[in-house]
């Protein structure tokens, strides 16, 4: 009985090796993508009287995405917004700016999006959009996200000054 379950072992082991590399190494390899989407993240909340209207992330795609989203075209974020307000409330009080200036495109991204199943901050309540800006040589990019009358929230990244 011991010599069976030795040879089938060694089977499973030998055929496991044959296997393709990332099949198992990439359970213990860390996700350099979702690492990269974790720094380049901010989140914060919209309160007013001790109740949260809005929960807010950004992840700046332009740090997590380089070979597509490029400084040279616009500056991208994948902005999630959580939040009890009724659609049309929401669409006719929000604004968004990055250092002061307006998004060239807000697109909503579903969850069968490749980009929604690869970010690491979604939840089942939020809804997702790819939000472009212009482009911009500053270093620092701030955020200013708000519902009226509700208040606002910066969310502020520090562009890197070398390429990782």
């Amino acid at each position: 009985m011991k010599t069976k379950f030795l040879i089938l072992f060694l089977t499973l082991l030998a055929l496991g090796g044959c296997s393709a590399k990332n099949d198992i190494t990439e359970i213990f390899t860390p996700d350099k993508i979702y690492d990269r989407a974790l720094i380049y993240t901010r989140e914060d909340q919209i309160v007013r009287e001790l109740e949260t209207k809005a929960a807010i992330s950004a992840t700046l795609l332009n740090e997590v995405f380089p070979d597509k989203y490029r400084y040279d075209d616009g500056v991208y974020f994948f902005v999630g917004i959580v939040t009890q307000l009724d659609a049309e409330e929401f669409r006719k009080n929000y604004h968004i700016t990055l250092n002061g200036q307006k998004p060239l495109s807000v697109k909503k991204v579903s969850e069968n999006d490749d980009l929604y199943k690869l970010i690491p901050t979604v939840n089942r309540w939020g809804k997702y959009f790819l939000v472009k800006f212009p482009p911009t040589t500053a270093k620092k990019l701030v955020i200013d996200f708000g519902i009226d009358p509700y208040g606002k929230v910066l969310l502020t990244f520090q562009r890197p000054t070398l390429r990782r």
